[in-house]
């Protein structure tokens, strides 16, 4: 009997050693776990802020500093220029501190010019839109920036609490229809907004009609866009296309610049997504590098696809030459353009040499032939045929929208395109075609390399052709 109730007790001393040890090992999992940080849960579209790009995209805001950078790039590259600047200024009651502001500070634009030239010009158009109805000003050009001073102060008086501010787009487009403009003189305009840009236009996309039709008078006239005022795509679309400039009114705004885009992440420069804008981006590289005189040659591609690019390609020879003309670039412009039959026929190269004037360069942009390309061709049999002058800068620039054709048949490679180009003393840029997208090879290997060894830029052409062949261009040999 004794026995047996020794055996229960052990076993009920078993079993509590037991719940007791599970307890404790249910004790110490749940200490663990609220002693434990648990990491957030990720989301797939997760937005992460980068303090420094913060940092980055917070403007300050100086009206005297903005009218000096806007002269001082007016005269960096000319000797004794002239200028002419418009201001196109914002009458409204709660522009009063900027226009308070631009007052003082004319006269420190007004010293910068003076260092440069003796030979400036002021003209002003003002717009508010008083009791709900538009107004606008124009004052006719005038040598007497105290009377542009008065006028800016008058404008700044008559402002009451029925003024609001006007229509900016009609203002420019007034400004640019009614001024005379001197020949070879680049008139800046100032526009001073704090407001965004409007018009009295009501026709389905006035606010784009209406900037085509400014940037059109602006290159026409050799206008340059120079805006001081609000984070708003139009003005910086603006100034941008006019090779102008714009600066922040306000400090903390946005920084907003047309050049550069985001997508997904990427930061790239709008004008790669233009034809006119690769010109103009090459004319700034090129002054960058201060030449004193250069032939210019076009190797132009006279295939049919290139039809399409035709007048965006006359429009950035538009902006190139505005580039040049206000570096004060001594330059002649060529032209070598070839074309060939469908499917590997013999190759045309013409050979047109300095100087000719824009409009033949255009009217031979605007003539495409139906058929193939030979790049290589172009090159190696094109190049030399130009003997430019020892003292004269040889410029290339490639503009096609295919990859470089192999040319095995006759000898012709990368290596020797190339050769041919540095044997020449010559720069070369590119905006070309693509290779391959299946493969991963974004551009063209023989138009990368000969950009790349001559010191020029290589940019792939907007809507290039993409060719899913298994060959592409010679690798350099």
């Amino acid at each position: 009997m004794t026995s047996a109730k020794q055996v229960l007790v052990r076993k009920l001393t078993l079993k509590i050693w037991v719940c007791c040890l599970c307890a404790i090992c249910i004790l110490i999992g749940a200490l663990q776990a609220s002693a434990q940080i648990r990491p957030p849960r990720r989301t797939r579209n997760r937005i992460i802020v980068d303090p420094s790009r913060k940092k980055q995209d917070i403007v300050k805001a100086d009206i005297g500093a903005s009218l000096k950078d806007v002269v001082q790039r007016a005269t960096q590259h000319i000797e004794n220029p002239k200028i002419d600047i418009v201001f196109v200024v914002d009458g409204s009651r709660r522009m009063s501190g900027a226009l308070i502001d631009l007052e003082k500070r004319l006269v420190d634009m007004l010293a910068v010019i003076e260092t440069k030239t003796m030979d400036y010009r002021f003209a002003l158009v003002s717009f508010q839109s008083v009791n709900g109805e538009p107004k606008q000003t124009l004052h006719q050009w005038t040598f007497d920036y105290i009377g542009i001073e008065n006028a800016l102060r008058d404008i700044r008086l008559a402002a009451d609490n029925v003024t609001n501010s006007g229509y900016g787009l009609d203002a420019l487009i007034e400004g640019l229809n009614e001024l005379d403009f001197r020949e070879g003189v680049t008139t800046q305009f100032v526009v001073l907004t704090n407001a965004r840009m409007r018009t009295l236009w009501t026709e389905a996309d006035a606010k784009n009609r209406i900037s085509e039709q400014i940037i059109d008078r602006c290159r026409r006239h050799n206008v340059q866009l120079n805006i001081i005022g609000m984070s708003e795509s139009v003005q910086a679309e603006l100034a941008d296309r006019t090779n102008g400039k714009w600066y922040p009114i306000h400090s903390g705004q946005r920084r907003i610049d047309a050049q550069r885009i985001e997508s997904g992440g990427t930061v790239v420069d709008k004008a790669l997504l233009r034809v006119d804008g690769l010109f103009r981006r090459i004319a700034e590289n090129l002054v960058a590098s201060k030449p004193d005189k250069v032939d210019v040659v076009f190797i132009f591609d006279y295939s049919l696809s290139m039809a399409p690019k035709t007048e965006a390609t006359c429009e950035g020879l538009d902006q190139m030459l505005a580039v040049f003309t206000a570096a004060g670039l001594d330059y002649q412009l060529g032209i070598i353009r070839f074309w060939a039959a469908v499917g590997g026929g013999e190759s045309t190269v013409v050979v047109t040499k300095p100087p000719l004037e824009p409009e033949q360069v255009k009217t031979m942009f605007r003539l495409p032939k139906t058929g193939d390309e030979h790049l290589l061709d172009a090159v190696i049999e094109g190049v030399p045929k130009l003997r430019t002058a020892p003292d004269r800068n040889l410029v290339l620039i490639i503009v096609t929208d295919e990859a470089t054709s192999k040319r095995t048949e006759k000898g012709y490679t990368a290596g020797k395109a190339i050769s041919v180009c540095r044997g020449a003393r010559a720069k070369v840029y590119v905006i070309g075609g693509v290779t391959s997208m299946q493969t991963g090879s974004f551009g063209d290997n023989f138009q990368r390399q000969v950009a790349q060894l001559t010191k020029g830029e290589h940019y792939v052409m907007p809507g290039a052709v993409i060719w899913r062949g298994t060959g592409g261009a010679d690798e350099r040999r």
